[in-house]
């Protein structure tokens, strides 16, 4: 009987946020998340009849055994923890910041306590000064990273969510009480859903390091030869087969069993590394479908070869097999980036109907693969998502023709087809390449620095005891990990940009510390330099164009507004980027705008490509392969537009929006997809003037 065979491989995963110097923790995520995500992702499928691969980093596993033995080493957690009357105005002020690293819509905004005091937060003029201002924030953040399961079963929770102020800290001191115990039971929680065959638990190199980078930094070139890496680069061989050994080590340590596949950091592959996974007797590794395409040189995009997407596929070293699955990047990017904007009926409808079109395009049992990270996305849906998986887990689990299985026993099932690889091509799942770890400036920097420092220790470690060896390589190990290179450059934006920046500099200056060298200078001088922001840059004058959408002169868009609307890329990724930029400003009575990116590879297809612009509550359609728009607003006309490598519009405003805020967002569709979102998350509130303004950050 044909089915579809559906696999979800969600990716937890935290880099290492301990200096084991100071014996601190220095970022919160991994109780954060824990006590969110962990435990309510895994806990679906107790309740459903589905299967799934859960993907457990090493180096998350080592801090949730670590700070579960010590809660007060997280430098949040233990300011929590005292008494607010106790604390220093240093400590509030951290505080007052920290409290509020949470989603607006979906975690503060549900509690009007909460919602005041962010909003009080945001005006200077009202501060949070009281210790019953402090108590009701410190207990409101760490409800809104209570998972919804946990407030389910805690009457006591349930009661602090409908009191909502006025806390004490008894109560704060029985929910952290409540929380640690939910995140000492994790890994044991996993462990038993494995054991009853409900799910299956893979591994990554320990520290995430990008594995193809250290067999062979020169696998860089294979996608982008024309881009620099560091001159003073090394192949780190025995590093990668460290990161692999230990993970496996540490794996059987906590599930009594050795993993059968491993998710390689970031989905980063090569043949090299498929060699050394084969030797290390993995039998089944995952990557993304850009690897596949450059792997086969076809273009998967294509409705030719699509359903080779939809295969297993192998490839052999020394007479021994490793098989190799691929994500569906846009059914995957769904998960991460769409379906947290429509209604959880729409959404899952919206996938099932997607998997249908496959099952029935593929003259076999296609198997999917649904690959993503399993704990960021959560937060920009209503409720954690509860509803959401709720229905969908619900379908699944009702509709024959799918069945949920894991990669370890695809393997063995005949119906799905599988190939022989003659070679993996080296990339990521972003982009097909590397760029997001290596090529840029500050990235480069980075590895340069922890080169030089590898260099210094293979000269002086045989002078130095075994102890002292292990301590040096643990902070190598760990400087390795791919997040530190993500949030260099300006292609991602997070609050602590710094924070990271400061750790990896710090584990690198541990290496000379306990090497007794002192320390380059340019450890102490921060890498980071692009801070990735909303920056709007509003109009200065009245503007002139073509209306081409070209640039094709310096005075086109002189004087415009302007702003980065994928500002908001942070710790997901989407690897569409047709929609980059935007400019606009006031030609006499008309509002003239153009979005930059690169949209003439849509202009072909035989689909509808539309362009979404919603304006406050008001919809415009721009269809960019033929000429035809629907207009919804009565305040933001649109008269006319031109479609290039970019979109130009012209747009006739209506008097009552001017010097008034409007919210602008973007979504391009292909038929009835959403393939690109912008901004990805929050609209851009654009102040609305032809008024001369100074620049502006929000």
């Amino acid at each position: 009987m044909k089915k579809l065979y559906l696999t979800f491989l969600w990716h937890m995963h935290q880099p290492y946020y301990k200096d084991d110097e100071a014996g601190v923790y220095h970022l919160p995520w991994v109780f954060l998340h824990g006590i969110k995500d962990y435990i309510e992702m895994a806990k679906y499928y107790e309740i459903y009849n589905i299967k799934a691969i859960f993907n457990l980093v090493p180096s998350l596993i080592e801090q949730i055994i670590d700070i579960s033995k010590n809660f007060e080493q997280d430098i949040l957690i233990n300011k929590i923890s005292q008494p607010v009357a106790n604390l220093s105005e240093n400590d509030k002020k951290f505080l007052k910041k920290a409290l509020f690293w949470a989603n607006e819509k979906n975690m503060i905004s549900p509690s009007s306590r909460y919602k005041e005091l962010y909003i009080r937060y945001g005006k200077n003029d009202l501060p949070i000064d009281s210790l019953s201002d402090l108590l009701d924030l410190e207990v409101h953040f760490l409800l809104s990273w209570t998972g919804t399961f946990i407030r389910d079963e805690s009457s006591f929770i349930k009661s602090l969510i409908l009191k909502d102020r006025f806390y004490t800290e008894d109560e704060k001191d029985q929910l952290l009480s409540i929380l640690k115990s939910k995140f000492k039971y994790i890994l044991e929680y996993y462990k038993t859903l494995k054991n009853r065959g409900k799910i299956e638990i893979s591994t990554t190199p320990y520290y995430h390091p990008i594995l193809p980078l250290l067999l062979e930094p020169a696998s860089f070139y294979e996608a982008l030869p024309d881009i620099s890496i560091p001159t003073n680069a090394i192949q780190l061989t025995e590093d990668a087969s460290w990161h692999v050994k230990e993970a496996k080590s540490l794996y059987k340590k906590i599930f009594e069993e050795d993993p059968k596949g491993f998710w390689p950091a970031e989905g980063s592959v090569s043949t090299k590394t498929a060699e050394t996974l084969i030797r290390h007797r993995l039998i089944w590794m995952a990557s993304d479908e850009d690897i596949l395409s450059r792997s086969l040189n076809l273009d998967l995009k294509d409705n030719n070869f699509r359903n080779k997407l939809y295969k297993k596929y192998y490839y052999s070293s020394d007479d021994q097999n490793i098989f190799i699955f691929f994500r569906d990047k846009e059914l995957s990017d769904l998960f991460g980036f769409v379906y947290s904007g429509l209604p959880p009926e729409k959404a899952v409808d919206d996938f099932l109907g997607k998997l249908k079109e496959i099952f029935l395009k593929c003259n076999f049992s296609p198997h999917v693969s649904i690959i993503l990270d399993g704990e960021n996305a959560w937060e920009f849906y209503h409720n954690n998502a509860r509803e959401f998986f709720d229905l969908l887990y619900l379908k699944i689990s009702e509709t024959e023709w799918i069945e949920t299985i894991t990669y370890s026993e695809a393997i063995y099932k005949t119906e799905i087809g599988a190939e022989e690889l003659q070679y993996v091509a080296s990339g990521s799942w972003i982009y097909g390449n590397f760029s997001t770890w290596m090529g840029h400036p500050e990235k480069n920097k980075a590895w340069e620095l922890l080169y030089k420092a590898i260099e210094t220790y293979e000269k002086y470690k045989n002078n130095i005891s075994p102890k002292k060896r292990n301590e040096i390589e643990k902070e190598i190990h760990v400087a390795q990990g791919s997040d530190w290179f993500w949030w260099y450059g300006d292609d991602h934006y997070t609050e602590q940009a710094d924070t990271l920046d400061y750790l990896f500099r710090k584990h690198i200056i541990n290496i000379y510390k306990k090497l007794s060298i002192d320390p380059p200078d340019e450890l102490f001088i921060p890498i980071k330099k692009f801070h990735k922001k909303l920056k709007i840059n509003p109009p200065i004058g009245e503007v002139y164009s073509n209306f081409d959408a070209r640039l094709s002169s310096i005075f086109e868009y002189l004087g415009a507004g302007d702003v980065d609307i994928k500002y908001d890329l942070s710790s997901m990724h989407s690897d569409s980027n047709h929609l980059q930029r935007m400019r606009w400003g006031f030609l006499g009575n008309y509002l003239l705008m153009i979005i930059l990116g690169n949209l003439k590879p849509l202009l072909t297809s035989k689909e509808d490509v539309v362009l979404h612009i919603k304006v406050n509550d008001d919809l415009i359609k721009v269809y960019l392969n033929k000429r035809s728009m629907e207009n919804s607003s009565t305040k933001m006309v649109l008269k006319d537009y031109r479609v290039d490598e970019s979109i130009e519009l012209l747009f006739e405003i209506d008097k009552k929006i001017i010097n008034t805020n409007i919210q602008l967002s973007f979504d391009l569709l292909k038929g009835d997809r959403i393939i690109e979102k912008a901004p990805v998350y929050s609209p851009i509130s654009i102040f609305l003037t032809r008024k001369s303004l100074n620049n502006w950050v929000v």
